[in-house]
């Protein structure tokens, strides 16, 4: 794994996206993006505690148990739905973590149909349903079995698996509502545990309901003083109707928000064209759960609910439903049934209508099936989402790893880069010094050289000769412009890369005086400018300076020099002028000196103007820019 980023690969990060040192990333958010849009659409569940179906323990987590439910008749399955147990914590209580659902007509299941097989992978803790489609396949046994049981809670080498309820769908009906169940392994603790409590129609994920702000709680009896008071309720469809199941949806008042089960009888008996159907004794508050009894093969018009023995409210004694619903064939038939009680509490937010008005206390009342499905599916996306989650920390690990490679192969890269250019610079410097050394071994060759040779000559022609006053008068001017050439040379060589171009004004002021000592003559140049050019640009200048003076001494008969050196933003000027006897600027040869003025001009990549004709003297322009 790779460790956190350093903070100084954070900005390298934080310009590079992930996706591109990952392109699985790119689809992993998309489809994150996809899932996360299809969840506001989707119920979430309200959870509450509710036990279920508890089995036996087991020594070992691949321990293999089962329970089975037979429906008592064979059925065209629509869906099979398994609801986890939730008890004393918001949380799936012993859901096992692989399992399987078969259907078949043999109560051994010699033969069956696998419905779903989840032995692959180990399934997420959640307290949503699992809904698994049947396609119509005809069974008349369910049988869930677990392949891989939870741990006990607070427990290590005790195994276990819990169901909250098990409901299996036909043609718009729970056909397992309290149907047989047989349980060869199972613990019975009532009232929490007990294998019934599989079929009973009670779950932990509250109403199906669509939760709104609509003011409407259900019907309310009169207020009795007393608990054993009967009251009673009852819907007349219009005219004898097929019932498969009646339901009763307990009341939660808004604002009795702590008090769910609202009104709910201890003791009540329903009855059918004045037949009981169902009579309780001491039955337990449902809390927000359905009430669901199964009538299969009931034919009547009037269904009648009657409490004998009342809940009390504060003080009193009332009797209260959200809803009274009778399916047929899935659909509730008791929507358009005339509602009678032998009393009422009359509110806005109590009525007779309330009792049939498809809404709980806190929202419409949805398909209980569709509702559960849907729940599932959220269960589902979650899932998906929790796998992508773990899919994307394993792709961002990887793009991270690509990134610390890629920082470090640049980083690698930059020192390559730094390397070679400090080994080029240092060779460039070499070959710059080189080139240097050859060019003032050329100068002191032309130059010293030059002089060195006609000292040799004139004083041999003197010693020949014997006449000794020219020569010697020739010889001294010829050692002093040696000696002038050797200090310009030496200052060239002394100066660093990038001298002061005051530097080079004061060299050449030196080099006019020596040059120039029999003829008057004055520089202008600024004082005090910092700034500088490089050696090579100093040599340059310096030599066509000189070289322009050594042809003013020698050749132009002059009186009066004038120098002239300016520079602004890396543009230099130099322009010497002299009122000496001039010559034809069109008549120019090699041995006028002047081609040299030239070419250095040219290797400064300046322009070198020549102005002049006999008797008129002659000025030099150069122009040049410097770095």
């Amino acid at each position: 794994m790779v460790p956190p980023l350093k903070p100084a690969l954070l900005i390298f990060a934080s310009i590079i996206p992930w996706t591109w040192l990952n392109p699985q990333l790119s689809s992993l958010d998309h489809r994150q993006n996809e899932l996360r849009a299809k969840l506001p659409a989707l119920p979430a569940p309200q959870p509450q505690e509710h036990a279920g179906f508890h089995s036996g323990l087991a020594p070992h987590a691949d321990s293999v148990r089962w329970v089975q439910i037979d429906l008592g008749t064979e059925h065209a399955l629509d869906s099979v739905i398994v609801i986890p147990a939730m008890l004393g914590v918001a949380e799936a209580y012993g859901f096992p973590q692989r399992f399987r659902i078969d259907a078949s007509n043999d109560p051994l299941f010699a033969e069956s149909d696998t419905l779903l097989d989840q032995n692959v992978a180990d399934a997420l803790p959640s307290l949503a349903p699992w809904c698994v489609t049947a396609k119509k396949i005809k069974a008349r046994h369910i049988r869930f079995t677990a392949t891989k049981l939870a741990a006990q809670p607070h427990q290590t080498r005790r195994f276990i698996f819990c169901l909250g309820e098990l409901l299996v769908f036909s043609q718009g009906r729970n056909v397992a509502l309290h149907a047989q169940v047989l349980a060869p392994n199972s613990v019975e603790t009532l009232p929490t545990w007990s294998p019934r409590h599989l079929v009973d129609g009670a779950y932990a994920l509250g109403l199906p309901v669509q939760p709104d702000e609509i003011n409407g709680n259900g019907w309310h009896s009169g207020i009795s003083s007393t608990a054993e008071t009967t009251k009673w309720v009852q819907a007349d469809l219009g005219a004898p109707r097929d019932i498969q199941e009646i339901r009763l949806i307990p009341a939660h008042p808004r604002d009795y928000p702590e008090r769910s089960g609202f009104g709910f009888p201890r003791r009540f008996k329903v009855e059918a064209d004045g037949k009981t159907i169902f009579e309780s004794t001491d039955f337990p508050n449902p809390g927000d759960t359905p009430v669901a009894l199964p009538t299969p093969n009931l034919h009547a018009q009037t269904i009648r609910c009657t409490a004998t023995q009342l809940w009390e409210r504060s003080g009193d004694f009332v009797y209260a439903l959200a809803e009274l619903q009778a399916f047929d064939a899935g659909k509730n038939i008791a929507r358009e049934a005339v509602i009678t009680s032998s009393d009422d509490t009359i509110t806005p937010s109590w009525s007779r209508a309330g009792l049939i008005d498809g809404r709980s206390s806190s929202g419409l009342l949805l398909d209980e099936a569709t509702w559960l499905a849907n729940l599932s599916q959220r269960r589902q996306i979650t899932d998906e989402l929790a796998a992508l989650e773990v899919q994307r920390t394993t792709a961002l690990i990887i793009a991270q790893t690509r990134m610390v490679w890629l920082a470090v192969g640049v980083f690698c890269l930059a020192i390559v880069i730094t390397w070679l250019v400090v080994v080029r610079s240092r060779r460039s410097r070499r070959h710059e010094l080189e080139s240097l050394r050859h060019r003032i071994s050329r100068d002191l060759h032309d130059d010293i050289g030059s002089h060195l040779g006609s000292i040799r000559l004139m004083s041999e022609l003197a010693l020949r000769d014997g006449s000794t006053s020219d020569s010697l008068e020739e010889i001294h001017r010829l050692a002093g412009e040696a000696a002038e050439s050797m200090r310009g040379i030496i200052w060239l060589v002394r100066e660093g890369d990038a001298p002061p171009l005051a530097s080079l004004v004061e060299a050449m002021r030196q080099s006019a005086a020596v040059l120039l000592k029999d003829t008057e003559w004055q520089m202008e140049a600024p004082d005090g400018n910092s700034a500088t050019a490089s050696l090579e640009f100093h040599r340059q200048v310096f030599l066509l300076f000189r070289e322009a003076a050594h042809n003013i001494a020698r050749h132009a008969n002059a009186a009066q020099v004038r120098i002239e050196v300016r520079w602004k933003a890396k543009h230099f000027h130099l322009r010497i002028e002299d009122n000496g006897c001039g010559f034809d600027v069109a008549a120019i040869t090699a041995g006028n000196g002047l081609a040299n003025l030239q070419h250095r001009a040219t290797v400064l990549g300046g322009a070198l103007q020549i102005t002049s004709s006999p008797g008129s003297g002659t000025c030099i322009t150069l122009e040049a820019d410097f770095s």
